[in-house]
């Protein structure tokens, strides 16, 4: 971490004036992939943050999601003196850090004026004790990106429930070379993922949120329901021949090359559709994840704002590190629409004609959902997380246990709180 300086550092402006010493500020995240337009936008941010702050150099640390995860985790365990800046994930994570006293608030440093560029109620997972300490970058949504040539093919409708969702599975999986559902579960999120979905439609968005904030048990008969409804998905054929083989990245591929029905994916994907080269799908509609009755409200869905840039509490140069979080989260936030890969946070004119056309039909999706739950592992502390995804993937195995695998997420977050 660099040296503090002596000056006043103005957030979004085009020049400051700082002391003649260099400030380096070490800024840890997960856009590591150079193909995407996120990273790409990214990395220009930062290289426009630098020319108008000519006296702060900025040292990007990348590494991939999981990897990520675990290195935050590992120098949170100290005083992470080689962390500046942070990208992190709201609430229940940031809990944690907040808990052991890591994290700086930004309360000191966001004017009325950055306040009014933010839509009402974003800040809300980042608000804690009174602290705020991140804003926001944009809300994401889990959803089932279709390719609808194949439904077509294999003569079935896109689904609106689980009943149909088999039907229409059991179809595509006759088709040739077909995998009727990706989740890319190698990646164990995505396998948290398919079981969350399913569990938020069993159970409700309410009653979720209760048992992982260990409000209630992790009891309720629609949490073991989903388990059985993905060991079903599973030997039905619908998820491919071994949904553990692949994560994200082959999924993507396969999707994109015409051999995957269904993918399993957050909103960003549609960025990923629609920037494609020599992709064979041409024409895709996406939904959320099927209600299983009418007893659950079709409403809920898997996502919500959760991830923004954090100030570590122990930097030498808080007034540049939260400059420069808020400056990140909010250009961050600007080209979600753009890029597609999520619903900004911020308010912002965007000229519909420049967004991805799959973006565009998310966007009438998003108007329809009302109440979010956020991937378990952002609200579940880490060791709790850890066997919530192992657990997951259990499910995909082919020997599950369902009994263990209510008793160890009991076990799991019982202890978590």
């Amino acid at each position: 971490m660099g040296a503090a300086m002596v000056g006043t550092t103005v957030f979004g402006a085009s020049a400051t004036v700082f002391a003649a010493d260099t400030v380096t500020l070490d800024v840890w995240h997960q856009f590591t992939d150079p193909e995407s337009a996120q990273t790409q936008a990214f990395e220009a941010a930062v290289e426009e943050y630098e020319k108008e702050h000519e006296n702060i150099k900025i040292e990007l640390h990348g590494l991939d999601t999981e990897s990520y995860k675990t290195k935050i985790s590992t120098e949170f365990a100290s005083s992470a003196s080689g962390v500046d800046v942070f990208y992190y994930w709201a609430p229940g994570k940031l809990k944690q850090l907040t808990d052991a006293d890591k994290v700086l608030p930004l309360n000191d440093y966001v004017t009325d004026d950055i306040k009014s560029r933010i839509k009402e109620g974003s800040t809300s997972n980042f608000e804690l004790d009174g602290n705020l300490y991140a804003l926001p970058i944009d809300s994401y949504m889990m959803c089932l990106f279709c390719n609808k040539d194949l439904f077509d093919q294999a003569g079935v409708e896109i689904p609106t429930t689980y009943d149909e969702l088999i039907t229409a599975g059991e179809a595509l999986a006759k088709l040739d070379g077909v995998t009727p559902l990706a989740v890319g579960a190698k990646d164990a999120w995505l396998a948290g993922a398919l079981y969350e979905s399913l569990a938020l439609r069993e159970v409700g968005a309410s009653e979720v949120q209760s048992a992982l904030l260990g409000e209630t048990e992790f009891t309720n008969e629609g949490f073991k329901k989903a388990a059985e409804d993905v060991v079903e998905l599973y030997d039905k054929g619908i998820l491919g021949k071994n949904p553990l083989e692949d994560g994200e990245a082959e999924a993507t591929a396969d999707f994109l090359n015409g051999k995957v029905a269904m993918q399993l994916d957050g909103s960003w994907f549609a960025g990923t559709i629609d920037n494609a080269e020599d992709s064979a799908v041409k024409d895709v509609e996406v939904i959320t994840f099927p209600v299983v009755s009418d007893e659950q409200d079709a409403a809920d869905y898997a996502g919500g704002a959760s991830a923004s840039f954090f100030v570590n509490k122990n930097t030498d140069t808080p007034e540049e590190s939260a400059d420069f979080a808020m400056y990140i989260s909010e250009k961050m936030g600007e080209q979600a629409l753009e890029l597609g890969t999520g619903f900004p946070c911020w308010n912002t004119d965007v000229d519909t004609d420049t967004i991805s056309p799959t973006f565009v039909k998310l966007m009438d999706l998003y108007d329809g959902v009302k109440t979010g739950v956020q991937n378990w592992d952002g609200i579940i502390n880490a060791n709790a997380a850890a066997v919530h995804l192992e657990q997951a993937q259990s499910l995909l195995s082919g020997s599950a246990d369902i009994d263990s695998f209510m008793t160890a997420h009991q076990d799991a977050i019982s202890a978590a709180e």
